[in-house]
């Protein structure tokens, strides 16, 4: 988890289109910047590998800014790539800890995908919260190695899901989690590179109720495993 998000424009009457909806007049980063970046982006749905819309703080002057971020990092160690990151583990190795007391970014997102194993087949649901706000998901982020480009990749953070996310991401070898949500309280410190103790940090790291999010099937054909 989670190995799919994606963003939700609607068209209104006028003509115009419309992200689904962050927090609107926040003063922690220009929402109008994150839209057009949406817009911009030859898809509305990502994988991993993929490039989303990450916002951060420019490390030298604090300023926020948005980057086109590839999704998951092969540090070497790794045999693999590794796209999220168990949050309990942040402060595990060297590799991660340096990212979170001073790379920390939020992935905005209108939901995310997971799949329910039932009876032989795997049924994708989309995942997004009730309230009609969308998710902001915590991540950490770092410069991908060995390229002259600068090019940015990001993680993102998940917990132990609630009750409903273990029902539905019931299978796997991380079953039964959920990315981690910022609550806009939250943005500001998430995103203060100045903000560097691991105490400080996890505290800004929450939960997420069951009564917080739908989960709606989203094909109407189970694939088969």
């Amino acid at each position: 988890m989670c190995g799919r998000f994606g963003y939700t424009i609607i068209k209104l009457k006028d003509g115009t289109e419309k992200w689904i909806r962050l927090i609107q007049g926040t003063q922690v980063f220009d929402i109008q910047k994150v839209e057009d970046s949406f817009r911009r982006s030859p898809n509305l749905e990502f994988y991993p590998s993929a490039f989303a819309p990450v916002i951060h703080s420019e490390p030298n002057t604090n300023e926020i800014i948005l980057d086109s971020m590839q999704w998951g990092i092969q540090p070497e160690w790794s045999p693999k790539p590794i796209f999220n990151t168990r949050e309990e583990r942040l402060f595990a190795t060297s590799f991660w800890s340096s990212a979170a007391k001073c790379k920390r970014c939020i992935i905005p997102a209108s939901y995310f995908n997971e799949w329910k194993s039932e009876k032989g087949t795997k049924v994708k649901y989309k995942i997004f919260p009730k309230s009609g706000e969308s998710f902001c998901f915590a991540g950490i982020y770092g410069n991908v190695p060995n390229q002259s480009t600068n090019q940015l990749w990001f993680s993102i953070l998940t917990q132990e899901g609630n009750q409903l996310m273990k029902e539905i991401h019931n299978s796997g070898g991380n079953q039964g989690r959920q990315p981690v949500h910022l609550t806009e309280d939250c943005w500001e410190e998430w995103l203060d590179p100045k903000i560097s103790e691991e105490q400080q940090i996890r505290s800004l790291i929450q939960t997420y109720s069951s009564e917080f999010i739908d989960a709606v099937p989203e094909l109407s054909e189970p694939m088969l495993f």
